[in-house]
């Protein structure tokens, strides 16, 4: 109740917001000299935003032959719904421009890039068309076929898979028996993502509330520990990111707890982020810009 009624209010001053401020997503990248262990390497990173402050968000990192990627979710004037696309990065901050990989006739975004042996694979995020898809690169990094739709006629969003001891499981937010996407978080499983034969978490939702438990990157290792980034919306949406520890992970069993909030301070004008991840001594994420209205 108290979420609630706080989100209420905050809605009243996001109202208030967008009267005096424009805003955009966009994405914040670097290399650390350590992997990620303190928010304090978040503040000193390098900066893309679209030309013309659309959208620049749900940022995924890919390594290839040592060249180094972002994919992400763009959105302009010109197509109706997001797409996905792909910049290459290095480490002076320049980057490419961006080259879209996959624009179709309902809305995509979170493309979550991964690899299953030794191909690339993604699972971008398709609620719109009630899948969750898995595409696989053909030509890497722009060619991109579908493989198969791993579920079907289902509402869910930022899937995300995760191998963890033999097992590939799948983290998703479904809008079952709940009013909001990140109001629960669903797991399954399977023994091959590639033939997979997926089969529901017994403790579904293995997580409840509001608003505080749709992902927001892959899990990572972040202080020594494994954790999953989560979205908390009660400020706004994608206001803020929750890193939750990963106590216990099993076809039979799920547990965690919250470790730490990462919250915009990077830059006075930031207002919210949504995704992280954290690969090695690479990380980027998004956050979202506050610009006064003239």
């Amino acid at each position: 109740m108290k979420r609630i009624l706080l989100k209420k209010w905050y809605k009243h001053q996001q109202n208030q917001q967008a009267k005096k401020f424009d805003s955009h997503w966009y994405m914040r990248f670097g290399w650390l000299d350590e992997s990620l262990k303190s928010q304090e390497q978040l503040k000193n990173l390098f900066e893309i935003h679209s030309p013309r402050k659309f959208t620049f968000a749900d940022c995924f990192y890919a390594q290839e032959n040592d060249r180094y990627f972002i994919f992400f979710e763009e959105v302009d004037d010109v197509h109706p719904v997001g797409f996905l696309s792909v910049l290459e990065v290095f480490k002076d901050g320049a980057y490419t421009e961006p080259q879209t990989i996959l624009k179709l006739d309902y809305h995509l975004s979170y493309p979550c890039v991964f690899k299953a042996g030794n191909d690339w694979y993604m699972i971008p995020e398709s609620s719109a068309n009630k899948t969750v898809e898995l595409w696989k690169c053909t030509e890497f990094p722009l060619k991109w076929e579908k493989h198969s739709n791993i579920l079907e006629g289902i509402e869910a969003v930022d899937s995300t898979p995760f191998y963890h001891e033999g097992m590939w499981y799948l983290f998703t937010s479904t809008r079952r028996n709940c009013k909001k996407f990140g109001d629960r978080l669903d797991l399954f499983f399977t023994e091959d993502i590639l033939n997979p034969n997926w089969q529901e978490h017994p403790q579904n939702p293995v997580c409840k509330g509001h608003q505080q438990f749709r992902m927001a990157g892959k899990p990572f290792i972040y202080d020594g520990k494994l954790v999953r980034p989560s979205q908390d919306s009660l400020k706004r949406y994608g206001g803020n990111i929750e890193l939750k520890e990963i106590v216990r992970l099993s076809p039979a069993h799920y547990e965690e707890r919250l470790l730490e909030v990462v919250l915009p301070e990077w830059h006075d004008s930031d207002d919210g982020c949504h995704t992280i991840n954290a690969e090695g001594g690479f990380v980027v994420l998004d956050a979202i810009r506050l610009t006064a209205k003239n």
